[in-house]
């Protein structure tokens, strides 16, 4: 739970469903970068549980609950909300419906052993699947609108920068596009090898070459990039190797104000394209990839925490290492 100094583990009273909600007893939730950013500058409001990539066991059905699930059943949790009617959702947008909250971001959300969730929010998880790789569909999710916007796919060479847990997930989805060459840059040594491990064809230390050189040396610039590491510069960066016709979207949640060169942008027909979370439809076809076995997500884990070092470990990750994605098993 947050508090003024971040974040600790508190006893709070389970959850009770609502008509149309179950209670899911979470198996595993994925740390998220915007989890640790936000404690990190002190954006969270006092008492909220985070954790919006998570799976578990559905524990208990309410009473006005219409669809077909029964305890027991394994569940992938998409975390927002959607009233299917508004304008927001309607465009795809469900994160920005305002009829509906988003778990671990305005309810409560995965850093706990039970959560009420809509019914609605839930994706079945097949059978022998194991649990926790439900908590990879939201990070793949993300990564999959990515490139959607991206409008990459055969014979193209498309950059991912920045390789966190969403930059590595992007990797795998242009895999599944059909891209033909994946550059990954990023800083982190544990997540530069990951990279490399899930399907980038070449990986970038950009503490000691720049994409800029990069792309001059090798005479190929890029027909997307997809720009996850929100670092200072990196926008601008970007679309200075886009190919004529290029797409930069920017996933990361970047507090910058930068600059766009509007004569090569309207000359070279370039296109500048942000992209956050991610449509239903978008979701379950997360859930589909990784229960038919065609993105490796299992390689991307270092460790799996329990509640009680889970504010330890969002703390490490502000400096990772060679840490790559971290799980709290509650």
């Amino acid at each position: 739970m947050c508090t003024s100094g971040g974040a600790e583990v508190v006893e709070t009273a389970d959850p009770e469903p609502a008509r149309d909600e179950v209670i899911v007893e979470v198996d595993a939730c994925g740390l998220c970068g915007s989890d640790v950013h936000a404690l990190e500058r002190g954006t969270t409001f006092e008492g909220q549980v985070l954790g919006h990539e998570f799976g578990g066991r559905i524990v208990e059905v309410g009473a006005g609950v219409d669809r077909p699930v029964k305890v027991g059943q394994t569940v992938a949790v998409n975390p927002l909300g959607s009233c299917g009617r508004c304008r927001a959702c309607a465009k795809g947008l469900p994160f920005r419906c305002p009829e509906r909250p988003n778990l671990g971001i305005t309810a409560p959300g995965g850093y706990a052993q039970y959560v009420a969730v809509p019914a609605t929010q839930l994706v079945a998880l097949p059978s022998g699947l194991p649990t926790e790789f439900g908590a990879h569909a939201e990070p793949l999710a993300v990564s999959l609108n990515a490139v959607r916007r991206a409008m990459a796919g055969p014979g193209d060479s498309v950059l991912v920068y920045g390789v966190g847990p969403i930059g590595l997930n992007a990797i795998m989805a242009l895999r599944l596009s059909g891209v033909d060459h994946i550059v990954a840059a990023g800083r982190s040594p544990g997540r530069r090898a990951a990279a490399a491990k899930v399907g980038a064809d070449e990986v970038i230390d950009t503490r000691e070459v720049s994409i800029g050189d990069h792309v001059r040396d090798s005479g190929r610039p890029f027909a997307a990039v997809l720009e996850c590491s929100g670092a200072p510069g990196a926008i601008a960066e970007s679309l200075g190797v886009l190919e004529p016709g290029g797409t930069c979207v920017e996933v990361a949640l970047s507090a910058e104000v930068t600059g766009v060169p509007m004569s090569r942008m309207v000359a070279e027909g370039l296109r500048v394209s942000g992209s956050c979370a991610f449509s239903n439809d978008v979701y379950d076809e997360a859930v589909e990839h990784i229960a038919a076995g065609r993105v490796p997500v299992a390689e991307l884990i270092s460790e799996r925490v329990d509640l009680e070092t889970t504010p330890d470990a969002l703390v490490r990750l502000r400096t990772p290492g060679e840490l790559v994605r971290v799980l709290a098993k509650p």
